[in-house]
């Protein structure tokens, strides 16, 4: 299953959600705190479905966050920056207001319009794992969805930004309360919600207590129960 020929294709032809093939696949958003550990859990997931290839449900699974960004970056109509975007940087809002008044409408009002229609198609589809782009809101109501939430100590994630980006601990400091002030801002902004309520996730995982493989056979355990149910609905509906 190619994804992104699929939305793509439908970026192209600017095509609505209905012309979606309903495949009714399980997927999976991860929201996290900086430092969290969000990615290296995608990874982790998805080499462990490489070992379940006696079930359909596990195969073709694919992994979104830089890739998402780029079908988005690529439309010419919005004239996004890719580092915004993988950033998930937020702009002020009297900026983007007095941009709106010449404009009629905000780049970035486009740009996140853009990237929330490309989640929900992706996750139309299924057998996805989404990072970020606040995924766990623009599908809260498709039922397959497998909505994730990482924490941890911020001692710990400064020092895991420290490693990974060769950080000092001051730089490594204010970069992870920039992304996570960030990341309130936006969900606030477009979906009128704290990221941090619990309510909005299936699983809050604490990352400094929780190995991300315990993490993982929790969530195949909810993968093969959201499949087993939505079998069991295509069955009494046929």
């Amino acid at each position: 299953m190619n994804h992104l020929t699929m939305v793509n294709q439908f970026l192209e032809e600017r095509r609505d959600f209905e012309d979606l093939p309903e495949l009714g696949f399980p997927f999976v958003t991860i929201s996290r705190q900086a430092g969290a550990g969000g990615h290296l859990l995608s990874y982790v997931i998805l080499s462990e479905f490489l070992k379940h290839k006696e079930s359909e449900v596990f195969e073709g699974w694919h992994v979104f966050d830089k890739d998402l960004c780029e079908v988005v970056a690529k439309d010419p109509k919005l004239q996004g920056s890719m580092e915004v975007l993988v950033a998930e940087k937020y702009r002020s809002e009297f900026r983007d207001f007095i941009e709106s008044l010449f404009t009629g409408q905000s780049r970035q009002y486009l740009l996140y319009k853009t990237t929330f229609k490309v989640v929900r198609m992706l996750s139309m589809i299924g057998k996805v794992i989404l990072v970020g782009r606040g995924s766990a809101l623009v599908t809260a109501d498709l039922p397959q969805g497998i909505h994730l939430r990482l924490v941890a100590p911020r001692a710990q994630r400064i020092i895991w930004m420290m490693k990974r980006f060769k950080l000092s601990k001051e730089d490594a400091s204010i970069a992870a309360d920039k992304q996570d002030a960030d990341r309130r801002k936006l969900i606030k902004l477009f979906f009128h919600r704290d990221i941090n309520d619990p309510l909005l996730y299936d699983a809050v995982w604490n990352t400094g207590k929780v190995p991300m493989e315990v993490i993982t056979r929790a969530t195949i355990d909810m993968i093969n129960a959201r499949a087993k149910a939505s079998a069991k609905t295509r069955t009494r509906a046929s």
